[in-house]
């Protein structure tokens, strides 16, 4: 088995075995609406495997970065519509991932200037990309938060049921819920959690979603994202964190979860993480598709399939300057360096004006149609 073996996901059968993992670009000011830049940006990546979109909030308090886009509107539906219609017009498959950044988030982006939403009144210890004092966007630090009640805890289970209803009318392939990075679902399950009701620290949250995700979407495609014993927005893992995970990973292998993407902080030098002894126990843990992230190269990702150490290899930051990434993998064409300044907000530059590779002799280049 290599990176370019057929898969199947679920429902999805996959050309190859490359993921094209979520991350946030900024690029949606119009109020969380995609936009035609948006759909260029998805098709010109469409020959990964999968796609998974960058985190798409699934309510107007569920943001944490600036210029993010959504999927509660009719409007920002719409502009989901158009994505998958140009990804699958160029022969992809794209599914959404559905945050709620919780307390990871800023005054500046929610409804009325409202604090943020989080499991307890305790603030992060993060910076998000939004607006300062002066109304200038950059990275600020996070606000303090309020705490959740338990029946608005319910409500945000309802809220990722409803984005996930819309991801289908939208036309897209499936679902991927945010677990990791220090947003909402994490912080459930994190040291930060004190709460004395049944959302006291553990999976029960996450659990929740996932059950009633798939039974208002009984065969829709279902990913679980995780970060374990990332320390990343803020978030400390909870004491015993890989039994933690071992046991919420058992958990989803009981529950109609297409694949679960373990995404390894430590690979793209942020604190935390994971080592090779838990991935193996997560892959015994959590039997159907499994996917991997963090750090690998087309060399390392054949060599975690040929070993059975996973069913998919996740790439993130290769495709922001890559956007022919499967082709250059599979030719061995060296890979261009994305430029760190355009990776949140503008337009077009840093975006969609990346060059393909052709692949032959002399390593001509051409723009991505």
């Amino acid at each position: 088995m290599s990176l370019f073996t057929p898969a199947k996901v679920g429902t999805l059968e996959l050309p190859n075995r490359i993921v094209m993992s979520a991350m946030t670009r900024s690029r949606a000011p119009e109020v969380g609406v995609p936009a035609e830049l948006t759909a260029r940006y998805y098709a010109q990546r469409a020959t990964a495997g999968l796609i998974v979109t960058g985190s798409v909030n699934i309510s107007p308090e569920a943001t944490g970065y600036l210029w993010t886009e959504g999927l509660d509107t009719p409007e920002q539906v719409a502009g989901w519509q158009q994505v998958g219609a140009a990804v699958h017009a160029a022969g992809g498959r794209i599914v959404a991932q559905l945050i709620h950044c919780g307390r990871v988030s800023h005054t500046s982006l929610q409804p009325s200037r409202a604090l943020p939403p989080g499991i307890t009144d305790a603030a992060a210890g993060a910076e998000v990309f939004a607006l300062a004092d002066d109304g200038t966007p950059g990275m600020v630090a996070a606000s303090a938060p309020r705490a959740l009640t338990t029946g608005e805890v319910e409500a945000t289970v309802g809220d990722f049921v409803q984005a996930a209803r819309n991801a289908r009318g939208a036309g897209l392939d499936g679902v991927e819920i945010q677990g990791g990075n220090g947003f909402l679902v994490e912080q459930f399950l994190s040291a930060a959690n004190t709460r004395s009701d049944r959302y006291g620290r553990g999976p029960v949250f996450l659990l929740e979603v996932v059950e009633a995700i798939a039974a208002a979407l009984p065969g829709f495609p279902l990913g679980v994202k995780l970060t374990p014993g990332g320390v990343i927005n803020g978030t400390v893992p909870p004491a015993g964190w890989r039994e933690v995970f071992l046991r919420l990973l058992g958990e989803l292998d009981n529950r109609d979860v297409a694949f679960v993407t373990l995404a390894d902080q430590a690979a793209v030098g942020a604190p935390g993480g994971y080592d090779p002894e838990f991935a193996a126990r997560a892959r015994q843990a959590f039997g159907r598709t499994l996917v991997l992230g963090g750090g690998y190269s087309g060399e390392s990702a054949d060599e975690a399939l040929r070993a059975g150490r996973a069913d998919l290899i996740s790439f993130g930051r290769p495709f922001v300057a890559n956007p022919d990434l499967a082709a250059r993998i599979r030719t061995g064409t060296p890979l261009a360096e994305p430029d760190p300044t355009t990776f949140y907000g503008g337009g077009a530059e840093g975006y969609t004006d990346y060059p393909t590779a052709r692949a032959h002799p002399g390593g001509d280049s051409a723009p991505v149609g």
